[in-house]
Order: structure tokens, then C-alpha cells, then sequence
């Protein structure tokens, strides 16, 4: 087997669903599940982020009038459809979706499960303007008919890139998590202007709320950002004193089942 690893990148107005993502870059989807016939695609969505960029999220949820990202990737007027949020906290959704398979462009799990058939594996990431895909194929030849109907495919405002061809990751790692190997830089600014505004201080100078208005920012951005930068600052300081690589669990969908 191999793993095909490709982005569609998408222009600031050529999506209503990835407008959200491109303002709001703490805001993030993963794939839990994807699964397509030649009828249609079901798939579950986990999203993380502020509170704001959620509830955004979810008024465009509600108002989608052409394909998008929650239900394809194309730009042809919506076709029979159904979503339903099956969870929701603060700071995350996990979001089930259905989609019939119209005439014309057909979204990405369609056109992998068309060329792969069964057995399709697949995974997707949404965050900024990139909207990155993971799929298992048997042969190269498989990969350059995706790549080509996705290509020809692509709407207006969307461009299309490779990032590898190669033997199989562990996909048990969550590998496309940014957040994983590198702070991002929306966390690591949110850290340094708590630690100038003296956040880490005792006592306090300043409070979350404080440190947000000096900003310009919502207040539940800036928790939520220093509160994954902890997160990250932690697993660094642990995994560097005992020498041991920790797997984060702030995803309470990513934990493994015991016997």
C-alpha cells in the first residue's frame, strides 16, 4: 500500500465554509469518519476552536447554498444533503454529514472510492485555507486518476498540490495536527503577551479579559489559545524530563478502548 498525501488550497471568497476556517485560524476539522458509494458520501467532523469561530461555524452550517467542505469540494449548487451536530461543547463539534452524489463535480471521497473501490481509507484535515487529504491506494496508477478528476474538478479560487507519495505513516499519529510538533504561531503569541502583560505573575497584573482588550481579540480566543499552548508546553516538559514521547488526549475521540 501507499500513502497519497494532497492539499486544496482555497482563495479568500471562493468557499463560504472555508471562509470560516480561513478567519478564524484557531478553528480546525478532522475527519473521525469518511465513506462513499457511488450514491453518496457520510462522514463525521470533529472541530476544535474558540467559541466564536464555532458558533460561526454553525450559522453557516445552516445556510450553505452551494457544495462545500462539509459535504464536498466543489462549487455547483447544493444537491440533497443532511447534516446533524451530535455534539457540542464550548469548544468543539463533532458533526455528522450526508450527501447525495449529483451530476458534474463529485466531492473527493467520491472520486477516491470510484477509483479505489472497496476498502477506501481516507483522512482530511480543514485549517486556514488548506484543506489537506490522506489516502491508502495499492498502485501509483490509482493516484494519478484521483489527482487528475480532482483536479479537473477544482472550482474557481481552489489550487491543488502534492506533498507526498510513499510508504504507508502510522495512522494512529494524529500526523497532520500542527499542533503537534511546533507551537503555532497564533498560541506562541497568545503565551508571550500573557507572559509580558503579567499573567504568569503572583499576584496577577493583568486577567485573560484584560490581556484580550489589549489585544483586540474575543476573550474565549485568547483562553482557548493559551490554554492549547499550556497543553503543548506540558507535554514538551514531561517528554523532555522522562524521556518518553506523550501522547496528548485533550481529544476525547482519540482514546484507545481497553479490554
Amino acid at each position: 500500500m501507499r500513502e497519497f498525501v494532497f492539499t486544496v488550497e482555497y482563495e479568500k471568497g471562493a468557499n463560504e465554509v472555508m471562509d470560516v476556517f480561513i478567519e478564524n485560524p484557531d478553528l480546525k476539522a478532522r475527519t473521525m469518519a469518511v465513506h462513499a458509494t457511488t450514491d453518496a458520501m457520510w462522514r463525521l467532523d470533529y472541530l476544535t476552536g474558540p467559541t466564536e469561530a464555532l458558533e460561526e461555524f454553525d450559522q453557516i452550517l445552516g445556510s450553505v447554498s452551494i457544495c462545500n467542505e462539509v459535504i464536498g469540494m466543489c462549487g455547483a449548487p447544493v444537491v440533497e444533503w443532511d447534516y446533524e451536530i451530535l455534539s457540542s461543547t464550548a469548544d468543539s463539534r463533532i458533526v455528522y454529514s450526508c450527501r447525495e452524489e449529483g451530476e458534474g463535480v463529485q466531492s473527493i471521497p467520491h472520486v477516491a472510492a470510484k477509483h479505489i473501490g472497496n476498502g477506501l481509507l481516507m483522512q482530511a484535515v480543514r485549517r486556514g485555507s488548506q484543506y489537506q487529504w490522506r489516502l491508502l491506494v495499492d498502485d501509483e496508477e490509482t493516484v494519478g486518476t484521483i489527482y487528475e478528476d480532482v483536479h479537473d474538478g477544482l472550482s474557481d479560487g481552489l489550487s491543488l498540490s502534492v506533498q507526498r507519495l510513499s510508504e504507508p505513516k502510522c495512522w494512529f499519529e494524529d500526523e497532520l495536527d500542527v499542533d503537534g510538533d511546533e507551537l503555532p504561531p497564533e498560541q506562541q503569541a497568545a503565551l508571550e503577551a500573557a507572559v509580558e502583560f503579567g499573567y504568569y505573575e503572583s499576584p496577577r497584573r493583568n486577567t485573560v479579559q484584560d490581556i484580550s482588550n489589549e489585544l483586540s481579540i474575543p476573550n474565549s480566543t485568547l483562553q482557548y489559545r493559551l490554554t492549547r499552548a499550556e497543553a503543548w508546553l506540558a507535554r514538551q516538559f514531561v517528554s523532555n524530563s522522562l524521556g518518553t514521547e506523550v501522547e496528548e488526549r485533550s481529544d476525547p475521540t482519540e482514546l484507545e478502548l481497553s479490554a
